[in-house]
């Protein structure tokens, strides 16, 4: 209570509980010997004592929120009332393979402490938004797209030992997910989905609020959806069906296959080349100039959107015909260009399912998995803070002191 109405009075908070003010006495002077609460003036007017008021003490420690992304490692430091105080970031350089990384990623994160000057005893809990899965049992980490090597890199334990506070890693899209309820595009909102689509594609899902993982931590890995019977496999592979086609590489594969053959059949009565003379060569290109181009009226480019905004109906319909979202928020750079097509995604599911959710664009970018991971941490910093708390209460009141109000 002190922490969403402070400054407050001992007399108010009476009020609004309806303990005696003996009980609210010993409690708040329990917060402040804790250092969790700090005197704030006083309120009233005229002749007579006045009433001291109490608030929240946001620097009674930080927490600190992670993000290991395709190209940046991101490291956010926050107070306990999620106020930014410090944010830094680095090349991923994910090719240099997984224990590299993890040791940029650790070197970010102490650097980040000393540029904030806090101290690792400050720290009370850690966030991670961490590609692929993270197997709680066993701290593998499975499905991981881009980082070689990176199975056996216990990144909860090497966290852990380092600032011997609590560690919790979720999947990157699971925090993003997180991060636009908290801040952003999904704020307030109890049934949501944060689907991603970039150098990948998933899912992050809440559902009555709470984040949905699955058996295996595995739910909203939505890129293994299969969209086209005729694309159904005979044996598993990493890249799902879905990721395949309207991912960033996916959408670029798409465009090489349909410009090879519109270049084959260009110059197949032609007369040929002379001896020497090169064949048809793809140039470098990357899903943002295939839509740009798309824009511009290149008709290769255009058969590709349109399929890709055609497979992603074909998804959102499956999304929001089993979960039935309130809203759908659309991520990652492809993502937010497939955005602009949202009449036609709206009207695919107009006709298709009979409540069709709200489609709205991410508002963090890049920054919705590291303040996902900050929300995290300060849910565990806090968890923490009234579990140490109560263990003080209940230490004094098997001593015979008057038992302390927890709630406070």
């Amino acid at each position: 209570m002190i922490r969403e109405r402070g400054p407050i009075s001992r007399t108010e908070i009476q009020a609004e509980l309806g303990l005696s003010f003996p009980a609210i006495s010993l409690a708040v002077a329990d917060l402040v010997q804790e250092g969790l609460v700090i005197r704030s003036g006083s309120t009233g007017s005229g002749v007579g004592r006045k009433a001291e008021l109490f608030e929240f003490n946001p620097r009674k420690g930080y927490v600190m929120g992670i993000d290991l992304g395709a190209r940046k490692i991101r490291v956010a430091l926050a107070n306990l009332v999620g106020n930014i105080v410090h944010k830094a970031e680095v090349p991923t350089l994910a090719y240099e393979g997984g224990p590299r990384v993890m040791a940029r990623l650790l070197e970010l994160a102490k650097s980040s402490l000393l540029a904030g000057n806090i101290q690792k005893s400050e720290v009370l809990a850690v966030g991670v938004a961490a590609p692929g899965i993270s197997e709680q049992s066993t701290g593998k980490n499975l499905l991981f797209p881009f980082i070689p090597s990176w199975a056996e890199v216990p990144i909860h334990a090497i966290l852990q030992d380092e600032f011997g506070a609590p560690v919790v890693v979720e999947n990157d899209v699971d925090m993003a997910v997180i991060g636009e309820r908290t801040w952003g595009a999904g704020k307030g909102c109890n049934d949501l989905v944060f689907l991603n689509i970039a150098v990948g594609v998933a899912a992050g899902i809440i559902l009555d609020g709470r984040l949905v993982r699955g058996r295996n931590a595995a739910a909203g890995e939505v890129g293994f959806m299969v969209v086209d019977p005729s694309l159904a496999r005979e044996e598993f592979d990493d890249q799902g069906v879905l990721e395949s086609l309207i991912s960033g590489p996916g959408i670029v594969r798409q465009w090489m296959q349909l410009r090879s053959k519109a270049a084959t059949t260009e110059t197949a009565s032609m007369p040929l080349e002379p001896a020497g003379a090169s064949s048809f060569q793809p140039p470098e290109i990357d899903s943002e100039t295939i839509f740009a181009m798309a824009e511009k009226g290149d008709p290769v480019a255009g058969q590709v959107i349109a399929r890709t905004v055609s497979y992603l109906s074909l998804a959102l319909a499956n999304l929001v015909a089993v979960l039935n979202p309130e809203k759908v928020i659309l991520g990652g750079g492809v993502g937010l260009a497939l955005y602009t097509r949202k009449e036609a995604l709206m009207e695919f599911l107009r006709r298709h399912v009979p409540f069709p959710p709200e489609i709205v664009h991410a508002q963090l970018g890049s920054d919705a998995s590291v303040f996902g991971a900050v929300a995290v941490a300060l849910e565990r910093a806090t968890m923490s803070l009234e579990e140490r708390l109560a263990d003080g209460i209940d230490n004094g009141h098997e001593k015979g002191q008057a038992p302390r109000l927890r709630e406070a």
